[in-house]
C-alpha cells in the first residue's frame, strides 16, 4: 500500500498507536513509511505476552500522544511453548488495558487473534483452542469498555477456520501476503469517514486531579515495587521488567550477588532508580554497559551488580547501601539520583523525603488494622473505594505539607541534601569509594526534538527546572568541598547531553541506547578514578609513598 499523501492525513484526529506482539511487529516493519509516525506509530514487540504489553500501554500512549489505538495481542502467549496461558489470564490483562484506554479517552480497536493451521508442525502441543476462546470473549465484551472489535477471520481464515495457506509459509506466522491482507482489512475500518476522537467531558479541578491520579495509579505495579525490609520496596523476585526477571533478592542481575567475593573480582555496585534498570536486557542497562566498558579497558576482573530500584529516592538508596550492600565487600559503589526525589512528591507522596508510596502503605495499614475501628473489617472495600480512600489521603497530605509552595520545594531539596551527607559519611565510615552522580535530565538539553518538547506540562517542567538548579548548586559545593575526599566523589551529569542534537530522552530523565552508552563510558572513567584513589590510600601504599618521599 502506498504512503498516504502528506496533505491528507490518514488519521485526522491525531496519532494512532499500533500496539501488540510479533504480528504487529512484523506487519508494521513491512511498511515503514506508513508506521513511522506521526500519524501512525508501530509498537509491536515480538515475543511479548499480553501482560508485557499491558505494562507499557500507558507510557506508550503518553509518549506518542495517541488518540487512537489498535491492539492486537495474545498470539505469542498461546504459541510460546515456554508459557502456560489461560483464558482468564489473557482476558484479564486485555480488560485492564481497555480500562486504561477508557480512562485516557483513547478510541480503541481490538483485533482478533490471527488463526493458525492446526496441522502445522509449529502448532503441535500448543493450546490453539485458546485463540477461538479469546476471540469469542473479545467479540462479546470489548464494547463494554467503549472499544471496537475487528474480526480478521473472514480475511485470514479458510472455511474450516485454519490460516489460509497462501497467507503463511509454515501455517503459523503471516507471510508478506498475509500481513498485507491484515493491513488492508485494518485500514478499511480505521479510515472510514467522520471518525472522531473521544473528547473528555468537562470536569471540576478536583475531578481533573483525580483523573490524573488514576492515570498514575497504574504505575504502583507490585512486580517492580515489592515490599522489602528497610528500603520500602524493590523488584519482586521472579517477576520481570520488560521480560528480564528479577533475581532472588529483587534486583536485575543474572544471578544474585554472593557474600564472599571471588578472588580476583573487582566488585562494583550500582544503585539508582528506573534509569538504572532500563535497557530491555541486562547487557543494555547502564550497569551491563559499564561492566563491558571496564573489561574492554583492561579491568578483566570487573563485575558490576545492578541494585537499581524503580522509583527509589536517595534516602532509600542510602538505606540499601547501609543495610545490605556494604557487607558484600564492594570495591566501589556508584549512586545515580536526583530526579526521583524531585518529581515523585509532585504526583505521589507529597511529604519531602518520603518514598513515593509510603502514604498508601500507611493509609491501608491504618484502615485495616485500627483495632479501635471494627468497621474496616466489615466494609467489603471495593477497588473503586480503595482508590477513593487513597486519593482522599493524598489530598489531605498535600494540604498538610503545603504542596507546590516555595517552602515545600525547599524542604524537598533539604531532604535530598541530608541523604547525600549521610552517603558521604557512610563512604568514610566503611572505607568504600562512592561516586554520587546527579543524573542527566532533559531540562539541560538545548536541542530538543518534537517528541522531547512534549514530554511534560510547562508547570511541571518549570518546577523541575527550579529544583534541579538547586541540586546542581549543591552537587557543585560537594565536589568543591570534597568531604572525605579519599572515599567520596560528587559528579554532576545533569547536562551531559546539553549540546547533543539527536533525539535522546523519551521522558524527563529516561534516555535511549546511544545516550546510555555515552553515560556508561563517562561513569567507567569515574569508577576507574575512584579505584585508583582507593589503591593509594591503603596502609602499604602510604608507607611506600612516605619512603619514596624520603629517598627524594
Amino acid at each position: 500500500m502506498s504512503t498516504p499523501m502528506q496533505d491528507k492525513p490518514l488519521f485526522p484526529f491525531g496519532p494512532f498507536l499500533f500496539l501488540g506482539d510479533s504480528v504487529t511487529a512484523g506487519w508494521t516493519a513491512q511498511n515503514p513509511p506508513l508506521f513511522s509516525g506521526p500519524q501512525a506509530v508501530g509498537r509491536g514487540i515480538a515475543g511479548q505476552s499480553v501482560r508485557d504489553t499491558a505494562r507499557r500501554l500507558r507510557s506508550e500512549i503518553a509518549l506518542y500522544g495517541a488518540k487512537g489505538l489498535h491492539l492486537l495481542c495474545g498470539r505469542d502467549d498461546i504459541l510460546d511453548g515456554a508459557r502456560t496461558p489461560t483464558l482468564d489470564g489473557i482476558v484479564a490483562d486485555i480488560a485492564a488495558m481497555l480500562r486504561d484506554t477508557s480512562d485516557l479517552y483513547v478510541r480503541t480497536w481490538v483485533g482478533s487473534i490471527a488463526p493458525v493451521d492446526p496441522t502445522a508442525p509449529g502448532a503441535a502441543g500448543r493450546p490453539i483452542a485458546l485463540i477461538g476462546a479469546v476471540n469469542a470473549w473479545l467479540r462479546d465484551h470489548v464494547q463494554e469498555y467503549g472499544a471496537h472489535f475487528i474480526d480478521y477471520d473472514p480475511v485470514l481464515a479458510t472455511e474450516t477456520g485454519a490460516l489460509r495457506p497462501d497467507y503463511s509459509d509454515d501455517g503459523i506466522g503471516l507471510n508478506a501476503a498475509g500481513r498485507a491482507a491484515l493491513e488492508a482489512a485494518t485500514l478499511a475500518v480505521l479510515t472510514v469517514p467522520d471518525l472522531e476522537p473521544i473528547w473528555p467531558p468537562p470536569e471540576s479541578e478536583d475531578a481533573a486531579r483525580r483523573r490524573k491520579f488514576l492515570h498514575h495509579f497504574g504505575y504502583l505495579d507490585s512486580n517492580t515495587r515489592y515490599p522489602s525490609p528497610f528500603i520500602q520496596f524493590a523488584g519482586k523476585p521472579g517477576a520481570s521488567h520488560y521480560g528480564v526477571p528479577f533475581d532472588a533478592d529483587g534486583f536485575l542481575n543474572a544471578v544474585p550477588i554472593v557474600a564472599r567475593k571471588p578472588e580476583g573480582e573487582t566488585r562494583i555496585l550500582v544503585v539508582g532508580d528506573s534509569t538504572t534498570i532500563d535497557g530491555g536486557d541486562i547487557a543494555n542497562t547502564l550497569p551491563g554497559r559499564l561492566e563491558r566498558i571496564l573489561r574492554a579497558g583492561g579491568l578483566d576482573g570487573a563485575k558490576v551488580y545492578n541494585f537499581g530500584v524503580m522509583s527509589s529516592c536517595l534516602t532509600q538508596m542510602t538505606h540499601l547501601i547501609w543495610s545490605r550492600l556494604v557487607t558484600y565487600s564492594p570495591d566501589a559503589i556508584l549512586v545515580l539520583s536526583g530526579s526521583t526525589d524531585l518529581f515523585q512528591p509532585w504526583t505521589y507522596d507529597p511529604r519531602p523525603g518520603h518514598p513515593y508510596n509510603a502514604f498508601i502503605t500507611q493509609r491501608l495499614y491504618d484502615h485495616f488494622f485500627d483495632t479501635h475501628d471494627p468497621r474496616a473489617r466489615e466494609d467489603g472495600l471495593s477497588y473503586e473505594a480503595l482508590i477513593t480512600l487513597i486519593y482522599e489521603e493524598l489530598k489531605r497530605l498535600r494540604a498538610e505539607v503545603g504542596w507546590q509552595s516555595p517552602g515545600w520545594e525547599d524542604a524537598i531539596v533539604h531532604h535530598y541534601e541530608l541523604a547525600a551527607h549521610r552517603l558521604t559519611k557512610l563512604s568514610h565510615d566503611h572505607g568504600v569509594p562512592i561516586v554520587s552522580v546527579l543524573q542527566p535530565t532533559i531540562l539541560r538539553k538545548r536541542h530538543l526534538t518534537e517528541v522531547e518538547r512534549g514530554v511534560a506540562s510547562g508547570a511541571f517542567l518549570a518546577y523541575l527546572d527550579r529544583q534541579y538548579a538547586k541540586l546542581e548548586a549543591f552537587t557543585a559545593q560537594l565536589a568543591a568541598r570534597r568531604p572525605y575526599r579519599r572515599t567520596f566523589t560528587a559528579l554532576d551529569l545533569s547536562g551531559i547531553f546539553r549540546d547533543r542534537e539527536e533525539g535522546t530522552f523519551y521522558d524527563v530523565v529516561h534516555y535511549d541506547d546511544p545516550a546510555r552508552e555515552i553515560v556508561a563510558t563517562r561513569l567507567a572513567a569515574e569508577i576507574r578514578g575512584a579505584l585508583d584513589r582507593a589503591r593509594t590510600r591503603t596502609p602499604l601504599a602510604r608507607v611506600r609513598h612516605l619512603l619514596g618521599g624520603r629517598r627524594r
